[in-house]
């Protein structure tokens, strides 16, 4: 039969004839004998300087007939004629010369994501002008987009994914075409006992863009997630070029990245601090190296001009929503490596015009050889016009459709992929899955598609080069903290509610103590707890998600964790320093015989502990709302079992045991102990009288009958206030740990 059709076609190809055999010979062929089959036509077009363009034609008619992907037939077509890697030139011999994918141009480049009359070089006395023909698919000169402009030697003109350079008196061909493939087989996804994904197959190739549309509840972002590993299919599997994806994504995270819905950036930085950070995190080696891939990033996002700008939020005006969603991307091209992208909801929130100058940018970072994968709800003809296929989701995750939008159109039954919503009621999800498990366009890009990865037609060559060296833990760290310090110092409000805190206390416990008193020690100690609580308790819920995305590029937890304990410990030293200096002098400590080193000691413990349970409650909610509404849980108790109100001695034995659990005790207890006398109310009067410290003790508990014994001494209950602060950071590390697990 091979024998047999090689004469057939090679007799049909010389006559010109139309390859009617092509078709019913087809018919009844696996993708992998179809593959063949077209392989083989190829061969037989192919001379010893390529093929012809006429022949190029009758190779693309043969493939419709033979049911053969456009992008499989531009890889096959490469392969076997290598005059279209780099280095091939095409003359300027000609005044009018029209670039394409159609066999009649002048200029032929075989890609289906270069238009048939995609471009024209038009000569003149003032030299080249080149000017676009068709729509949806942008220009490029030398990087800007172009609907027409002039041209000159050493110009770079950009038609998809194929660049060509002005050489003197002719085209050379700059670029190589990528055909690494990403494939997704059966995946199988349940949640809770039902089922959200059922047997998606997808296979996208480099150049590509492609959108997952369909109902809410269609399990869009839940796909998203399987493809890029946050969350893995419970069944089937995911592989680039041939090679577990999931697994190729652990030992080389910049491979791909990922665009959430949020925008994950800090509102006080600027634009290029933004960019830095995220290249000082990602990277090893010297920084200009790093200040090259945030340049490159700047220009290839067209974001230079802003790059001194703050980005803001709702309520601090910044850059704009289009702007923000572009730097979000940009952390993720920091890496020269970076060949897929994964976005949800790009446009989500954003006008008309900043939505399709997003999808503008999307499908020029596609043509420069990336997979780009998103979900989207925005079919809208400008969006449409830049994607390559859709993938529509039934409800339950079926898969009612993949193709080309205007496939899609035609498949439904719709005028427009808009109204494809709108059809997907009209049939069970179990039927559109198995009408479209049986279409002639799933044989073709799910099936055919599949064969041509598994046969070697599609797909690169695994990549040996070695993964590029993460930074170490004290750079990690380094570079934390000082982007935390920016955003706590450019915070204005919050830092002047953190100053006024210290004198606005101080100054009411002056009112209401006229000297040391066991309340007023009570109410500093509280303070200072309060003060690390109240700053610490939302902040590893406001960047939680920023926090994930850099954990699965190799951020450590110990690097995160220490960063927010060193600032948040700066300033709740400097709280619990100020208050303490406030009220030195009204309330009459050095008269007392307090040290302040010790009870200076006491203080920042006591904040330090507080900062530590706030960053547990933190790490445990995933609502700033929930763990604000957590502090009068926890503060409460402080006080109750702290013996100030109760005296220890009159507590029951449970009651006495909380006390132990409670760190307003230790604090208490220590802060006594760091003087000699406290003062208290006159029964009778309201003079306040200086006594001997150890009869307070003895009031609230803190000390036995025995005139000598005083309890526990100042060391243990300064080493327990410790202990109670490396306790929390510590149970704080694990419950971080576990929420930056894939699939939390």
């Amino acid at each position: 039969m091979a024998a047999w059709f090689e004469e057939e076609a090679q007799a049909e190809f010389a006559l010109g004839a139309p390859p009617s055999a092509l078709q019913s010979y087809a018919q009844n062929r696996s993708p992998g004998e179809r593959l063949q089959l077209y392989d083989l036509l190829c061969s037989l077009c192919t001379t010893s300087e390529g093929i012809p363009a006429s022949r190029l034609g009758q190779l693309e008619a043969a493939a419709k007939q033979i049911g053969i992907d456009p992008v499989v037939s531009a890889s096959m077509i490469r392969q076997h004629d290598r005059s279209y890697q780099s280095g091939r030139c095409f003359p300027l011999d000609l005044d009018h010369i029209v670039i394409g994918s159609s066999p009649s141009c002048d200029i032929v480049l075989p890609d289906p994501q270069v238009l048939p009359r995609h471009a024209q070089l038009q000569r003149s006395r003032e030299g080249w002008r080149i000017v676009g023909l068709g729509q949806g698919r942008p220009i490029r000169v030398n990087g800007e987009v172009v609907g027409s402009a002039p041209v000159v030697d050493q110009s770079i003109l950009q038609l998809g994914p194929a660049e060509l350079r002005i050489d003197g008196k002719q085209l050379r061909l700059e670029s190589r075409r990528d055909f690494s493939a990403l494939a997704a087989r059966d995946l199988l996804r349940k949640i809770g006992g039902l089922t959200v994904l059922e047997h998606v197959n997808l296979t996208a190739v480099a150049g590509e863009v492609i959108a997952i549309v369909g109902p809410s509840g269609g399990g869009k972002t839940t796909l998203l997630h399987a493809l890029q590993g946050t969350s893995p299919a419970d069944q089937g599997r995911v592989e680039l070029d041939g090679q577990d994806f999931h697994r190729l994504l652990a030992q080389r995270p910049d491979l791909a990245g990922d665009v959430p819905q949020d925008d994950l950036v800090l509102p006080e930085l600027t634009v290029q601090e933004t960019l830095e950070a995220a290249a000082e995190l990602r990277f090893a080696g010297d920084r200009h190296g790093r200040d090259q891939a945030v340049e490159r990033v700047l220009q290839e996002l067209d974001i230079a001009h802003i790059r001194h700008s703050r980005i803001g939020d709702a309520l601090r005006r910044g850059i704009s929503g289009g702007q923000r969603k572009r730097i979000n991307l940009g952390q993720e091209l920091l890496g020269s490596d970076t060949r897929l992208l994964f976005l949800d909801e790009p446009t989500s929130g954003l006008d008309p015009q900043a939505s399709q100058d997003i999808l503008q940018l999307l499908r020029r970072l596609a043509d420069n050889g990336r997979i780009v994968i998103l979900v989207t709800h925005d079919l809208s003809p400008e969006i449409v016009g830049q994607v390559d296929h859709l993938l529509v989701l039934a409800r339950g995750g079926k898969p009612a459709f993949f193709g080309p939008p205007s496939e899609a159109c035609a498949y439904f039954g719709v005028g427009t992929p808009d109204a494809i919503f709108h059809r997907l009621n009209d049939q069970a999800p179990e039927d559109w899955a198995q009408r479209y498990k049986q279409s002639d366009v799933a044989k073709i890009l799910v099936e055919g598609r599949a064969a041509a990865l598994e046969c070697g037609y599609i797909g690169e060559k695994p990549r040996s080069s070695p993964p590029r060296p993460r930074p170490g833990a004290l750079r990690q760290l380094r570079t934390l903290t000082a982007r935390y310090t920016k955003t706590k110092l450019r915070d204005q409000t919050g830092l002047l509610i953190l100053a006024a805190q210290p004198p606005v206390l101080a100054a009411g416990l002056a009112v209401l103590y006229p000297g040391v008193a066991a309340g007023a020690i009570f109410i500093l100690t509280l303070s200072c707890m309060w003060f690390g609580m109240s700053c610490a308790v939302r902040e590893l819920i406001s960047d939680r998600v920023l926090w994930r995305r850099e954990r699965r590029l190799g951020l450590g937890v110990g690097a995160y964790l220490g960063s927010k304990v060193l600032v948040l410990g700066v300033i709740t030293t400097l709280q619990c320093g100020a208050m303490l200096a406030l009220c030195w002098v009204p309330n009459h400590y050095a008269d007392n015989g307090f040290d302040p080193g010790a009870l200076l000691a006491v203080c920042t413990l006591t904040g330090w502990a507080g900062m530590g349970l706030g960053l547990v409650v933190s790490a445990l909610w995933s609502s700033s709302e929930a763990a604000v509404g957590s502090l009068p849980i926890l503060l409460v108790p402080q006080i109750l079992f702290s013996s100030i109100l109760v005296s220890l001695r009159s507590m029951d034995p449970f009651s006495r045991v909380l006390s132990w659990l409670t760190l307003q005790r230790y604090a208490l207890d220590a802060a006594l102990k760091s003087g000699t006398q406290v003062q208290q109310a006159s029964t009778w009067s309201t003079e306040w009288e200086r006594r001997e410290l150890t009869g307070a003790l003895y009031q609230l508990g803190l000390k036995p009958e025995a005139a000598q014994d005083l309890g526990l001494p100042w060391a243990v209950l300064v080493a327990a206030l410790g202990g109670w602060t490396t306790l929390f950071l510590g149970l704080t590390t694990l419950l971080i740990w576990a929420r930056g697990k894939p699939g939390r």
